[in-house]
């Protein structure tokens, strides 16, 4: 037998037993009995492992389910009985945004976790992709919740979120359909005061960033604000509403957001007001927050009154949470940001008491805390070490001194003037005789402030236009305008016939030459301010967006300048046509705040009339 004919019988015989083998397997007999299954119908559901433990698994018995080797009467698990199987659905915790930044162990309750009750500190729960806000029929009633709390159970990011507002007897109300939205050019919602609250949209949200930040923020009452920080939480979903609306309310006024935001705007600080006020139990640095710039917003609205009393809640939340004092364990952004809160709220506190120590909510004693830094070392997380306010430095300043710690080192002295001032008009005549002593020190602080000036700080024409398109040029005219200011508070009272002049016994006391000096360097320096006035509307990039203050200052010029050509044109040496020149340019310098209604106010003071009056 050759070899091929053995290869054909090899694989013969190969093909003989592959269909021996296959008829011995479809024979039913011949089968091997069927193993029960190892996984119940709930882990092969989730597609999970299953231990196969009986009568129930160890995954169902931690998550609670039903395992299905509970069931003896139907071991199988047919196709049927895993499409009709539906999984109930487990709610995973999450961990809040304090927890979850410190990597700590949260609660996941609500409100507010244990660990953030514990400690008095804010709790928000960042939403997540797949959760939803609860609908008006499905949402429960929070009886008693503050506007934070009720934040918190909601899921839907609070720039998303319906604003709602309570009634008398505590239910919410939301909108009454899509009438109440804003329209498709981003003008403010129609309507009147007594319609539901309608949340900003996201074009009015975004152009009050960018206005905000871009014209608002270098005016020193609005620099605590860090904006990197503040879009990411925003972004996240995680920004509180009340600042939020509060941002717009301040911005909305100061800058021309569009065709009706300036009245939706106070509407969005009535709302923010109403929920800081709602919730005054939890003190926090977002609520001062809004609080400041709600205070702002009244100020401007010629609303003082209401300014005065929301100064001593936001005062209280401050001391209540010691923002007064330097905390070490926290970053130095954050450290910076509460600075810059308690220096703003400073300035404040010292344009509303007006020199009486009986309206002063915070001292500068009780201020244990860093001058603020610069602008860039703030903007860029860079850590800096600055001086306190006290005492009066007898050095020259550094030269990385921020703008910001010299505007606010200048309003303490302008404060103390103040307080002199204040208290000399109550003096007993007797008493008079030490006050020559007392402007003579006030006189050297204020002059050894501008001797210890950088050079780049001191008030020249070419610094000022060095600035024309800074951001910095607001706090560089302030500084410079106050420092003016601060020597015609304290040299006005010796202007005979002036509102806030001594009563003439008691100028009768006093050196008839010391009377005249201080006259003359009141009339000095209100013409170097006219000056300023003069260079800030020569320049090309045009007077920026500015506080209150520098209108109030244009009028106090003007004020003494036509007071003195009324009664001593000898000393003041003008003409009338000058006169009438440098009227004209405070009058230009107030009116860059005519569209809010102090500004219009200070406006109004301007005609000459009434400037006679007011002798």
């Amino acid at each position: 037998m050759d070899l091929e004919d053995m290869s054909v019988q090899m694989v013969a015989a190969d093909t003989a037993a592959e269909v021996a083998a296959d008829a011995a397997a479809a024979d039913p007999s011949n089968r091997p009995p069927k193993k029960s299954s190892q996984t119940c119908i709930p882990c092969r559901v989730r597609k999970v492992r299953c231990d196969g433990r009986r009568d129930v698994c160890q995954n169902c018995e931690r998550l609670g389910f039903t395992c299905s080797f509970q069931d003896a009467a139907s071991p199988n698990q047919d196709a049927e009985s895993l499409t009709n199987f539906t999984l109930p659905r487990r709610r995973v915790r999450l961990a809040c945004a304090n927890c979850h930044s410190r990597k700590a162990r949260c609660t996941g309750e609500t409100p507010k976790c244990a660990r953030c009750q514990a400690q008095g500190i804010e709790c928000v729960y960042k939403p997540t992709k797949r959760s939803g806000g609860l609908s008006s029929a499905a949402q429960p009633t929070h009886q008693g919740a503050t506007d934070s709390e009720l934040e918190s159970v909601s899921s839907e990011p609070p720039e998303k979120r319906v604003m709602t507002s309570k009634d008398n007897q505590g239910s919410h109300h939301g909108p009454q359909g899509p009438d109440h939205g804003f329209d498709q050019s981003g003008a403010a919602p129609t309507g009147s005061c007594h319609e539901p609250f309608v949340f900003p949209d996201e074009a009015l949200i975004q152009r009050t960033f960018n206005n905000f930040f871009r014209h608002i923020h270098h005016v020193p009452t609005f620099s605590f604000l860090h904006r990197a920080s503040l879009m990411q939480r925003y972004h996240a979903g995680m920004m509180d509403k009340a600042l939020l609306l509060a941002l717009v309310g301040i911005t909305s006024l100061l800058m021309d957001l569009g065709p009706g935001t300036r009245e939706y705007g106070a509407r969005c600080i009535d709302e923010c007001q109403t929920m800081v006020l709602q919730d005054l139990e939890n003190p926090s640095t977002i609520k001062i927050q809004a609080l400041v710039l709600i205070m702002k917003h009244r100020m401007l609205s010629k609303k003082f009154t209401t300014a005065f009393m929301l100064a001593a809640t936001a005062t209280r939340f401050a001391y209540a949470l010691r923002l007064n004092y330097e905390n070490p364990n926290l970053c130095f952004l954050a450290r910076e940001s509460r600075r810059r809160l308690m220096w703003a709220l400073l300035t404040i506190d010292s344009s509303i008491n007006g020199g009486c120590s009986d309206f002063t909510l915070m001292p500068s004693e009780s201020m244990h805390i860093q001058l603020p830094c610069t602008e860039r070392n703030f903007e860029f997380d860079l850590p800096q070490v600055t001086e306190y306010l006290r005492p009066v430095p007898t050095r020259p300043f550094p030269d990385d001194v921020g703008s910001l710690a010299l505007h606010v080192r200048l309003l303490w002295m302008r404060s103390r003037v103040l307080y002199c001032t204040k208290n000399v008009l109550g003096m007993p005549e007797s008493e008079l005789a030490q006050l020559p002593e007392l402007v003579k020190v006030l006189s050297e602080e204020l002059a050894g402030f501008n001797d210890h000036l950088p050079a780049s700080f001191k008030f020249s024409e070419s610094n000022l236009q060095l600035r024309a398109y800074s951001p910095r040029l607001c706090v560089y005219i302030m500084i410079h305008v106050w420092w003016r200011q601060c020597y015609c508070d304290l040299y006005r009272m010796f202007l005979v016939g002036l509102k806030e002049a001594l009563p003439q016994s008691g100028l009768s006391r006093l050196d008839p030459s010391f009377v005249s000096y201080c006259a003359r360097q009141c009339y000095e320096h209100a013409l170097a301010m006219a000056d300023i006035f003069k260079l800030v509307l020569s320049l090309d990039g045009g007077l920026p967006v500015t506080d209150l203050d520098l209108s109030a200052c244009a009028y106090q010029c003007a004020r003494i300048i036509y007071f003195g050509y009324q009664t001593n044109p000898g000393d003041i040496g003008l003409t009338s046509n000058q006169v009438h020149e440098i009227g004209t340019r405070c009058l230009t310098i107030a009116k860059s705040m005519e569209h809010v209604p102090a500004g219009a106010s200070i406006v109004s003071c301007f005609a000459p009339d009434y400037l006679i009056t007011l002798y």
